[in-house]
């Protein structure tokens, strides 16, 4: 820690060290300008630093170095202008003063379109990449292209970033296909029709709220070449391995994109380990949005019990032995008279298989015993979403009515081996939902709105399970029980409405007032039964496993968010107001409940910008919290959450701060504190046979997290540098056999760092280590590890045509004795451009690393998990473009 506080304090000395140089761009004629790009460059011509000019014209850039520089000022629609910068000392201020810049005449206007070529382009809250600019040729989708541009990072999920901020949209010529399940389009869309990339930061969904709403929401919309519109295009992939692996991919992307209609028609299939149904998965369980389109939170399906484990916290391209098949048909169509229709519908049908032996070492007061197990989890899942919305605009209103129904049929085919005793478990899960939403929306005038919505959600889960093996021959004491079954039954219904109004008197300054009601009802039923080895009926008092739940809530609120910004200072409050009636079997209670927030920022070009915020709200519990009786789980674990109808209060404060520009050196830190005056933990009844976790209220969790990215190009690498922290820290309590509760504190430090070559030439690189610190203490168990990764990507352009890239990963895992993981893949990527074919040959685990082990502890107990990994394949595939 001490180390990081010293980098951190290094690279403020290093800032404060820099020369500013400053100026105020204004057109002759005075009125006012785009964005001015404002450039810095050295003797040899080259990019020193960039910045760019606010609205009022104000500009600033920095530079540690000396020497004789050329400033470059350009905007649209004017003449750029160039002055000559001498720097002779550090700590200097060069204030440039007003820098009159030209309007282009009419007819040099025309000749700047035709020829201008930046590669990246700023105009207010847009950032604009030209593909162009940033493509090899080489990517087979999109999300290949967006890896390479600057500031943006794609995580491992297909989640996509701008900065420290979550895309929340990805469209293609201004209309949105997938919604928040981008990856879809993403992870499979061509990059050849693309022609530009933009980044569209305070982006509003509702383009009558744009302007009005404070909002801080980033978007990305996909802009296509002249003559890829309203053609039809796509590709298809067929790709496979040798007989013997047996293992292939199939895909075909067919799409036409006018501005009148959207088509996109996916079909997918694979076998080898690829997870590509992130997307769908959104479409089926989404989080709750926030914005004023929408009412009601925490609406996500109930899962009341989990039959299968994808992995032991290890990547799904390693450990995903699947059998997938997608298939995916959406469609848009703007009428001529401001009606918009759109529909999405989605097939999905996936098997999932994962090999896992662990060792479960307890070690509690006299409770010490030592289990060890092997499971082989399958999964099969059947999806079936369809979605439908219809669109109507008027002259300043808007009228949407959105339907979604969604299907799922799952079935567990589990077979565990626990200390030496086979237990067959199998299962099924079904689920239905139905969802729809009503929103209308009344621009007032060019600063006022009003939005009003309604949503009605339905939902029905029910689970039946096997599971065959002795458990309950300990807890009822009769040999002859062998077999269990347990049938569950969850409903959800959820209405609720919403009236918001929104006013702003400027850019700066916004008022949102909202007022509504919740009502949501839900139901829990289970019921189990014991069988011996004939199948017969075992009888017993099973009245301590049996749930007949009722729960309902309604949640009358109004709430008032107020933002201001004053120069270069802004604050903003937020008060939401809830009176909240609960209902559970026999129990009632009512409450009135006051969440404040408030928020202080300040921006400063030289300094730096810092926000602090902070937040007091109630979180209420639901159904899977008052059920009074046992739900066997599966794998001898049973469940009791009788904590009844609580509204449970929170506090958090953050404080976030940067320095520098995302798009080329750049400061970031952030710290997020958390404490729950009360909070759910758990009483856990442990033996070798079995354990019951009961939960129970506790008072005062605390949790603490921080992360500090600096990002810096070193220019006589020609690199860019990321140097990455981040820590995380939680005290809790929990209780063991009804006992005295245990205070434990858990804390985990990661630092490392990430190297990005930033030249064109033939060959290019990727470089980064991680070391994790882990560290557990409690009143009865201390422990400390550390775990590391590394990467190098190496990547090498023969020609423009032929193309080489390896990866290689490495992984040392604390308290393993497996010292070092390795894993190397290539992938080999020919052009046939007559042809509009690429042909590629990929191996994958080319050292063959067939397990991996990974340590986890909790304050009772240790375990070692080893993980079956996928074997060393080689794949060769054709990807054709049409």
């Amino acid at each position: 820690m001490r180390q990081l506080c010293l980098l951190l304090f290094i690279f403020c000395i290093k800032i404060s060290a820099q020369t500013e140089v400053k100026g105020f761009v204004i057109p002759v004629e005075r009125q006012q300008t785009f964005k001015a790009n404002i450039i810095l460059l050295d003797e040899n011509n080259e990019i020193e630093t960039f910045g760019f000019s606010d609205k009022t014209g104000s500009f600033s850039v920095f530079t540690d170095k000396l020497g004789t520089f050329k400033l470059q000022i350009k905007a649209f629609n004017f003449n750029s202008k160039e002055i000559d910068v001498k720097i002779t000392s550090q700590n200097q201020i060069i204030n440039l003063g007003t820098i009159e810049i030209d309007k282009l005449k009419e007819t040099e206007i025309k000749e700047v379109v035709i020829t201008r070529a930046n590669p990246i382009r700023i105009q207010k809250d847009t950032v604009e990449f030209k593909v162009q600019n940033f493509s090899t040729g080489a990517e087979l989708n999109v999300e290949e292209l967006l890896k390479k541009l600057p500031g943006i990072t794609v995580e491992s999920d297909g989640k996509i970033k701008f900065g420290n901020k979550e895309v929340e949209r990805v469209m293609v010529e201004n209309d949105d296909l997938f919604e928040r399940g981008y990856q879809t389009l993403t992870q499979n869309m061509p990059t050849k029709p693309l022609d530009k990339v933009q980044v569209l930061r305070k982006y509003s969904r509702n383009k009558l709220l744009k302007g009005i709403e404070n909002s801080e929401s980033v978007a990305i919309n996909l802009t296509l070449k002249e003559d890829a519109k309203s053609k039809w295009f796509g590709n298809t992939l067929l790709a496979s391995t040798s007989y013997k692996e047996n293992m292939h991919q199939a895909k075909l992307n067919l799409m036409n994109f006018s501005k009148r209609k959207k088509i996109y028609t996916l079909l997918n299939y694979n076998n080898l380990g690829l997870d590509e149904m992130k997307g769908v998965d959104y479409l089926i369980n989404p989080s709750s949005d926030k914005d004023v389109e929408n009412v009601g939170s925490n609406l996500r399906t109930l899962s009341i019990i989990n039959l299968h484990s994808k992995n032991a916290q290890f990547e799904d391209k390693r450990t995903n032995f699947n059998n997938d098949k997608l298939a995916s048909l959406n469609y848009i169509f703007n009428f001529p008279k401001d009606w918009k229709l759109k529909f999405v519908t989605v097939f999905n049908q996936t098997e999932n298989r994962n090999f896992i032996n662990s060792y479960t070492k307890f070690n509690y007061s006299n409770v010490n015993f030592t289990n060890i197990e092997s499971k082989t989890w399958k999964q099969s899942r059947q999806n079936i979403v369809g979605k439908f919305e219809l669109l109507k605009e008027y002259k300043n209103a808007s009228l949407m009515f959105y339907n979604k129904l969604s299907q799922l049929n799952e079935d567990n085919n589990n077979n565990f081996i626990f200390n030496g005793k086979t237990n067959l478990q199998n299962g099924e899960n079904k689920l239905f939902a139905n969802e729809n939403r009503l929103v209308f929306t009344q621009k007032i005038d060019s600063s006022r709105a009003c939005v009003a919505v309604a949503k009605y959600l339905q939902q029905n889960r029910s689970y039946f399970f096997t599971d065959e093996n002795e458990v309950f021959q300990f807890i009822t004491e009769n040999p002859n029980a062998q077999k269990i079954e347990q049938s569950i039954n969850s409903k959800m219904q959820f209405g609720g409405v919403k009236f918001s109004y929104l006013k702003s008197w400027s850019e700066d300054r916004t008022f949102e007032l909202q007022m509504g009601d919740e009502f949501r009802k839900d139901f829990l039923h289970s019921d189990i039964a014991l069988y011996n080895s004939a199948g017969q009926n075992i009888t017993f008092d099973n009245s301590g496993f049996i749930n007949n739940n009722d729960f309902l809530q309604n949640n009358l609120f109004s709430q008032i968010k107020y933002i201001n910004k004053r120069n270069k200072w802004n604050y903003g409050f937020t008060v939401l107001n809830q009176f909240i009636s609960s209902e559970s079997n026999f129990e009632n209670k009512n409450g009135f409940y006051i969440s404040p927030s408030f928020s202080l920022g300040y921006q400063n070009k030289k300094t730096g910008n810092f926000n602090l915020s902070a937040a007091r709200k109630f979180s209420s519990t639901g159904i899977t919290d008052v059920f009074t009786n046992y739900i066997y789980q599966g794998n001898r674990n049973f469940k009791q959450n009788n904590i009844g109808i609580q509204q449970l209060p929170e506090y958090n404060i953050s404080f976030s701060y940067n320095l520098g520009d995302v798009l080329s050196e750049y400061l970031q830190l952030n710290v997020f504190y958390f404490k729950n005056e009360e909070f759910i933990s758990n009483n856990m009844i442990v033996n070798p046979n079995y354990t019951f976790n009961q939960s129970i209220l506790v008072k005062n969790n605390t949790n603490l997290s921080a992360n500090m990215e600096l990002r810096k190009y070193l220019k006589f690498l020609k690199s860019r540098f990321s140097f990455l922290n981040s820590f995380f820290q939680s005290n809790y309590q929990n209780s063991v056999n009804s006992g005295e509760l245990i205070k434990t504190q858990f804390s985990n430090f990661k630092t490392g760092f990430e190297m990005k070559s930033g030249w064109t030439k033939k060959i290019n690189y990727e470089a980064g280590y991680e070391w994790v610190f882990n560290n557990i203490n409690s009143e009865i168990n201390q422990r400390k590890y550390t775990d590391e990764k590394g990467f190098v990507n190496l990547y090498y352009s023969f020609n423009p045509l032929f193309r080489f890239e390896s990866y290689f990963e490495f992984f040392k895992y604390g308290n393993t004795s497996q010292k070092i993981l390795q894993f190397l893949d290539f992938k080999v990527n020919y052009q046939l451009k007559d042809y509009k074919m690429n042909l590629f040959l990929m191996g994958n685990n080319l050292l063959n690393s067939n397990e991996i082990q990974r340590f986890s502890i909790i304050n009772i107990s240790e375990s070692l998990y080893t993980q079956k990994l996928l074997p060393r394949h080689l794949v060769f595939g054709i990807n054709k473009n049409f």
